[in-house]
């Protein structure tokens, strides 16, 4: 994994690893810093879960601990990635041997037919009947190869594919370690099946922004503010069902993405979520509670007849500020409806 973190947010990482490793005799090496900086930055949850259980238990995390959880919790799941991809390219060039030999059982059979005709060449009378024969087979040779190169072609596409799989899921984590959403990449990856020669269809979108989140934080705290985004992100995964994916795609920015769900209905979720959010409670660090200064501003689209991502989020978007013009703290729809 490459970690995408700001020098800023890697900065504060570094300082929670470090109170974290200090009480444990564990050394200061690659693997062990590996091992914390992806539970402190809340890259891995398996990992985590692991890690809180030692802390429970009040153990001391030892060398030979760092070692297990490396192996079984980073090391294994680039071994896991790889080993995909080996299994696809092993099919691959399964499908690729058995089309060959295909082709060659074809060329050797009209080889052989030209051996055949050569014998039969110096009757005269059987010549038209060759030549004849000679063209049919040919143009299925022809057509057999033009198979091959046609099937050869997808399959260089496949390979393509699983090559770029492979480098997305190294160089672009597709979730948001504060709220454990999926974030802008890991929106794009789930919207990526919903593409076909049309665009988008059968899919709304709902942009949601956190009204004066910069004021919230300068009052309260960006502790707080922290707090106020995880809340709002277990607001929508407690919405939210099936398919639908929710994502924080930057800032006080949230996407959700919604399929099968037509326009009126995902106005109707909006609206669910925008409520919950104004009940919210957060309880400060010195344990006072929080509580009232919360709305969300919400645009909500549909995807029409050749829609891409970008188009149906520019739409989303347009409703978003439409709803921040309008006083903040509603839901409001992009104009035009949708197609179905």
């Amino acid at each position: 994994m490459l970690y995408q973190q700001s020098r800023e947010e890697s900065a504060e990482i570094l300082r929670r690893v470090l109170q974290l490793m200090s009480p444990h005799p564990a050394g200061y090496h690659p693997l062990s810093y590996t091992v914390w900086y992806e539970h402190a930055a809340q890259l891995n949850p398996p990992l985590s879960q692991e890690v809180e259980k030692l802390l429970a238990s009040a153990s001391p995390v030892s060398d030979a601990d760092v070692r297990r959880l490396h192996a079984l919790h980073i090391a294994a799941r680039d071994v896991e990635m790889f080993e995909l991809a080996q299994r696809d390219l092993r099919e691959l060039i399964g499908r690729t041997e058995q089309d060959t030999a295909d082709a060659e059982e074809t060329l050797g059979h009209f080889t052989e037919t030209l051996a055949a005709a050569a014998q039969q060449m110096a009757e005269p009378e059987a010549v038209p009947a060759l030549i004849g024969s000679l063209l049919a087979q040919s143009e299925q040779v022809c057509s057999r190869l033009s198979a091959l190169h046609a099937q050869l072609a997808r399959q260089r596409e496949e390979v393509v594919g699983i090559i770029e799989r492979l480098e997305r899921a190294h160089i672009e984590p597709q979730r948001d370690p504060l709220t454990q959403l999926a974030n802008l990449n890991g929106l794009h990856r789930a919207i990526e099946g919903e593409d076909n020669p049309d665009g988008l269809m059968h899919v709304a979108l709902l942009a949601i922004d956190i009204d004066y989140f910069k004021r919230i934080n300068d009052t309260h705290g960006h502790v707080v503010g922290d707090k106020v985004l995880v809340k709002v992100a277990e607001i929508l995964r407690e919405r939210l069902a099936g398919d639908d994916l929710a994502a924080r795609i930057g800032g006080d920015e949230f996407a959700v993405l919604l399929r099968g769900k037509s326009l009126a209905a995902a106005a109707a979720l909006a609206e669910t979520v925008r409520s919950a959010a104004q009940r919210m409670l957060i309880v400060h660090p010195d344990g006072a509670q929080f509580a009232g200064d919360v709305t969300l501003s919400i645009g909500a689209a549909a995807a029409r007849a050749g829609d891409s991502l970008e188009t149906l989020r520019h739409r989303a978007d347009s409703a978003l500020y439409d709803a921040k013009s309008a006083g903040r703290n509603r839901v409001a729809v992009a104009a035009g409806g949708e197609s179905r």
